[in-house]
C-alpha cells in the first residue's frame, strides 16, 4: 500500500490508525514523504511499535519544478510494487484520509464478486468537516451528481457492464484506489501528470480494456481543508468556490449528446480490435456545461433516458441489456424519470 505524504502531521496519525483497525490488514504500508518540513515522519515513527502491519517511510525532496501530487503518488506506488508479489493488489489512499472500518473487506469483496482488476471507492467528507461547507455548495454538488447519475444510467442501457452494475458511484479519487499488480504493470503505473493522476489512471484502465468496479460500499473519509497539497485538487477547488462558485460544473459531466458520441466511438474502437481496422481510441475534447445551463441539460438527459427505457421495453426479453437501477443517493430525479431535482420545475 502506498500513501503520498506532504506536511501531514495533523492527519497522518488518524490515517494510519484507521488502517490499523481493519479486519483484513495491508501487508505493508509505504509513506512516501515528499518535500515535507513538519513533524509528519516523527509522528508516523512513533506509531510503529503499535501498528499491526509493516510501515516503511521513504523521504524524498523533489526540485520545485518536479514536485507534484501526481509524481508523488506515481513514485510511491512504483516503490511499493517493487517488493510486492506479482499477484498482489496495490492500494493507495491520501494522508489526510481515514478509511472506513470495513474498507479493506469491501475492496476484497468487490474483487471476489466481480471480474475486475481495479476498484475505485467513494470519497466522503468527515462529518465535522462536512459542516464547514456552506449548504449552497452541498446543493450544487447534489445537482451535479444527479445529472451525472442520469448520464451513467444512459451509458449502462446502451453499453451494459456486468462487472460494474448499479448501484455504482462516479468517482475516481486517489483517496481510494485498488488495482491488481498485473493491471498496474500493463498500464505503466500511475500516469506521469502533475495533478488529476487518479482520473488519468482511470482513463488508461478503460483504454486498455481493464475492468474496474466503482463500489459504493468502499468508502473513505477526507478533510475539507482549503490549503491543499495538490494543485487543482479538492482543497483548491473548495477554496475557490467559497469565494465564487465556478461558472462551469465538473467536466466529468458532459452534455448527453457528447456522451452518446463517446459511447458510439468507443464501440467502434472495440469492434475494430477484432478486425483489420486500425482505429485509435477516441479521445474527445472536453465539453463543459455552464452551471446556469445545468437545468436544461438535466431535462434533456432525462428525455433521452426515458426514451431508451421505452425502447428497451419493446426489445425481445432475452436481448442482452441489463436493467439500470437507481443511483445510491435519494434525489427526486432518480426515483421517477419524469421528475426534476430543480425546485422550480414540476
Amino acid at each position: 500500500m502506498a500513501i503520498p505524504v506532504c506536511n501531514e502531521d495533523e492527519h497522518i496519525v488518524p490515517c494510519l490508525l484507521a488502517l490499523a483497525t481493519q479486519k483484513q490488514l495491508p501487508h505493508r504500508v509505504v509513506l512516501w514523504i515528499n518535500n515535507t518540513t513538519d513533524e509528519t515522519e516523527n509522528r508516523a515513527h512513533s506509531l510503529i511499535p503499535s501498528l499491526p502491519f509493516e510501515l516503511e517511510t521513504v523521504t524524498v525532496c523533489y526540485p520545485p519544478a518536479m514536485a507534484s501530487a501526481g509524481k508523488a503518488r506515481r513514485d510511491a506506488m512504483a516503490h511499493a510494487a517493487k517488493t510486492a508479489s506479482p499477484d498482489a493488489i496495490l492500494l493507495t489512499t491520501d494522508a489526510d484520509s481515514e478509511v472506513a472500518s470495513d474498507w479493506m473487506d469491501s475492496i476484497l469483496e468487490a474483487f471476489i464478486q466481480y471480474p475486475v482488476e481495479a476498484v475505485f471507492g467513494r470519497v466522503l467528507l468527515l462529518p465535522e468537516e462536512y459542516k464547514k461547507i456552506p449548504p449552497h455548495l452541498h446543493e450544487d454538488e447534489k445537482l451535479e451528481r444527479a445529472y451525472g447519475a442520469i448520464l451513467d444510467q444512459i451509458e449502462l442501457l446502451l453499453s451494459p457492464e456486468p462487472h460494474d452494475p448499479w448501484p455504482r458511484h462516479l468517482e475516481h479519487s486517489g483517496a481510494s484506489i485498488a488495482v491488481t499488480h498485473a493491471a498496474w504493470r500493463r498500464t505503466g503505473g500511475i500516469p506521469d501528470v502533475p495533478s488529476g493522476e487518479d482520473r488519468a489512471f482511470a482513463r488508461i484502465l478503460r483504454q486498455n480494456g481493464i475492468a474496474a468496479r466503482h463500489a459504493p460500499q468502499v468508502q473513505v473519509y477526507v478533510s475539507a481543508r482549503l490549503q491543499g497539497r495538490a494543485r487543482g485538487g479538492m482543497a483548491e477547488t473548495l477554496a475557490r468556490r467559497l469565494i465564487a462558485q465556478d461558472e462551469y460544473i465538473d467536466d466529468a459531466f458532459e452534455p448527453v449528446s457528447r456522451r452518446l458520441l463517446r459511447l458510439r466511438r468507443e464501440r467502434t474502437y472495440w469492434q475494430s480490435q477484432s478486425s483489420c481496422l486500425d482505429i485509435s481510441y477516441p479521445d474527445l475534447p472536453v465539453v463543459c456545461i455552464r452551471r446556469n445551463d445545468l437545468q436544461q441539460h438535466h431535462e434533456r438527459a432525462l428525455r433521452v433516458l426515458k426514451r431508451l427505457r421505452q425502447m428497451k421495453q419493446c426489445l425481445p426479453k432475452r436481448f442482452p441489456i441489463e436493467t439500470a437501477g437507481q443511483y445510491d443517493i435519494p434525489f427526486p430525479a432518480l426515483t421517477a424519470p419524469e421528475s426534476s431535482v430543480f425546485p422550480d420545475r414540476p
